[in-house]
């Protein structure tokens, strides 16, 4: 009985349950106060931590030939913690790859290898718990933070012929091809933009603030698509001179709507650009002129500019020229700033030129034959030059130490750098459009004999007729010469002419004439309808034996006048056959990153 009263009155007994809550509600509060309270100390900490390693590795970094281990040691010692702290420090190359994960990036290299730009240290404390100890039993816990630091040495570049120089003529015709309406500037207005100096960084602003992109962001500038009047109210903005503003303003009232990616004209290599950009662009100056030759060169890729030339060299009755520039390569731009290994490749050009001569250019080299017309009709295909940045040295002191070299190659076909060999045709392409397609290359296979001679014949007491010596031929052109360019700290400070080099072979006809004409084959044709071919063909085949001997004579009394079209069209195109313009427009060195 006792018992079953004494269960009841239990159960109904409600004194000392606050004290049960209590406790359970503490253990509760202890939890949260160590979440609240320990891991906000420890995320400071770890904050904290990461920043001293920072610190470090910048100090690593930028004393990697004068004992980096020693600064790094240094500096967290500096930054209250114990040498031990410093638990690893690596050095090595750090590859600027978005596609390589971060920790892939420093491609380890001893101290003393000439490659090393970049250091890694770790560095390891024990952090103190508070509230944490009831429920882990130890009173500390172990951080870990990383950093990596590297030394952004880089050069600025551009290489290739900008299509044009100073003829205005030729000019317009590229410019007007690239904005679809005609532009009529004079040599004046060429040569204020020629003398006009535009700092890139100024101009990168003025061009994101026309595309209404916020000034700074240079990631969002360089894949941005721009068209010519753009560019040209860029200049403007960036250069308000009263000299250029005739110029200018045409080009941004010609209401073009050809678009080029601004990366096709500056291209920052890595993955740092809104770091980098506001240190380097503004150490980069180029002329307004080679800006827009660029931005035409670019929209006019594949896209043919044909003209009719008057170059007044004696002999020459017509020359009919048409141009072609093939696409850049990808991931080059016209001015490329990158480190050691970065390459830029120019565009790919193509000329198509018709010749004609009066017979008098022969001066009297015709075999006995009366020769009544003279045609060439020669292509020309420039294959695409290629550098690559080989060293970079920031150490340099005194004027003749090389601060840049530049691999160029000698033996472009084998691959790499170089300037490729370039090829010269005489005949008419098989299809006429494959001279446009710029993805396959041109071989001997797509020629057909062309045009070459007019003559009169006079068979066996038959009427006067008309022949034609026709000619297929094929050569190629020298490659590089040189291997390497390089440009020293003296080149530097003096600027100018001093960071511009060209590379390649050498004059072209001269280089092969000789292989023409071994490599030439004739025909001949009579153009006289109701003849029978049969009854002159001993005749014939007399002619065309006599041109045959006296071809490499026809063709030496050629090569003067069109030495001379060539030197004449090749100066105003600005391009060199089988050659390249290399210019260093500046070298930043000692920029020191995070990077991860």
């Amino acid at each position: 009985m006792r018992i079953k009263v004494f269960s009841k009155r239990f159960k109904e007994d409600e004194r000392g349950a606050i004290l049960i809550i209590a406790a359970l509600m503490l253990t509760m509060l202890m939890g949260f106060m160590a979440l609240g309270i320990d891991v906000g100390v420890l995320y400071f900490q770890q904050k904290t931590l990461q920043t001293r390693a920072d610190l470090a590795a910048v100090s690593a970094a930028s004393n990697l030939k004068a004992d980096p281990r020693t600064r790094a040691i240094e500096t967290i010692e500096g930054n209250d913690l114990e040498e031990g702290s410093l638990t690893a420090i690596e050095y090595g190359r750090f590859i600027r790859d978005p596609e390589l994960p971060p920790e892939d990036r420093l491609a380890a290299r001893d101290l003393s290898d000439t490659d090393v730009n970049a250091a890694r240290v770790t560095l390891t404390t024990q952090a103190p718990l508070y509230f944490a100890q009831v429920f882990l039993d130890e009173d500390t816990t172990r951080l870990q933070a990383k950093a990596t630091a590297a030394r952004y040495d880089t050069a600025s570049f551009s290489l290739g012929s900008r299509l044009v120089r100073i003829e205005a003529g030729l000019l317009n015709a590229v410019l007007s091809e690239a904005v679809g309406t005609t532009v009529k500037l004079d040599v004046l207005d060429y040569e204020a933009l020629a003398d006009a100096d535009i700092n890139l960084l100024d101009f990168s602003d003025a061009l994101a603030t026309r595309l209404g992109i916020t000034a700074g962001n240079y990631e969002d500038l360089l894949i941005a698509d721009a068209n010519i009047a753009d560019v040209a109210g860029a200049l403007l903005d960036a250069n308000p001179a009263g000299d250029l503003t005739g110029a200018l303003t045409a080009l941004i009232n010609s209401g073009t709507k050809e678009l080029l990616n601004v990366s096709g004209l500056i291209l920052i290599q890595g993955e740092d650009i809104t770091a980098l950009a506001p240190d380097l662009l503004p150490e980069i100056t180029v002329s307004a002129r080679d800006l827009l030759n660029a931005s035409a060169d670019i929209i006019n890729a594949d896209r043919h500019v044909a003209t009719r030339l008057d170059l007044g060299i004696p002999g020459l009755t017509s020359i009919d020229l048409d141009l072609l520039v093939g696409e850049r390569a990808v991931d080059s731009g016209w001015i490329t700033v990158g480190e050691r290994g970065t390459t830029l490749h120019t565009a790919q050009v193509r000329l198509k030129l018709d010749l004609a001569f009066g017979p008098s250019v022969l001066n009297g080299v015709n075999g006995g034959l009366d020769i009544t017309s003279i045609n060439l009709p020669i292509y020309i295909e420039a294959g695409s030059a290629t550098v690559t940045l080989s060293s970079l040295d920031c150490s340099a002191t005194t004027p003749g130490d090389v601060i840049a070299t530049f691999d160029t190659g000698t033996d472009p076909l084998t691959g790499g750098t170089g300037t490729h060999a370039a090829e010269i045709f005489l005949g008419e392409l098989n299809e006429p459009l494959e001279f446009g397609n710029t993805t396959k290359p041109l071989n001997q296979a797509d020629w057909k004999a062309a045009d070459f001679l007019g003559t009169y014949i006079r068979p066996l007491g038959l009427p006067l007729l008309d022949a034609v010596i026709t000619i297929k031929a094929h050569a190629p052109l020298a490659v590089s010469e040189q291997a390497q360019v390089s440009f020293t700290l003296g080149d530097l400070t003096t600027g100018g002419t001093s960071l511009e080099r060209t590379f390649g072979s050498g004059r072209v006809l001269e280089s092969v004439a000789a292989a023409l004409v071994s490599n030439a084959d004739l025909d001949i044709e009579l153009r006289a309808a109701g003849i029978s071919l049969g009854l002159v063909n001993s005749l014939l085949n007399s002619v065309l034996s006599t041109v045959e001997g006296i071809l490499g004579d026809i063709l030496a009394s050629l090569l003067p006048p069109i030495d001379a079209i060539l030197d004449a069209l090749l100066e105003i195109l600005g391009i060199g056959i089988g050659e390249a313009d290399l210019t260093l427009h500046g070298v930043a060195c000692d920029r020191l990153l995070l990077v991860r």
